[in-house]
């Protein structure tokens, strides 16, 4: 995070696939680093602050060539 706070939330796929599976929450805040990999690599962020929240993404694939960093959206049930 570069700037401000943001709160994120990791999914694992579960059911065969049929549903989402909340497996753990962060709150990352100005400095904080993190980072997944597939398939490991579902999830939702949000700005929980009161200022502007900055993150920076880095990936290890082309993505002029693979498209947005939005391989795939969900649409499933989230199990708690």
């Amino acid at each position: 995070m570069l700037q401000g706070r943001e709160y994120e939330e990791i999914f694992a796929l579960a059911d065969g696939g049929r549903a989402l599976e909340l497996v753990a929450r962060n709150v990352n805040p100005a400095g904080a680093v993190g980072g997944f990999a597939p398939p490991g690599d579902i999830d939702r962020v949000r700005n929980t602050g009161d200022d502007v929240a900055v993150s920076m993404h880095v990936y290890g694939a082309d993505i002029s060539r693979l498209g947005n960093s939005i391989r795939r959206e969900y649409a499933l049930p989230i199990r708690p």
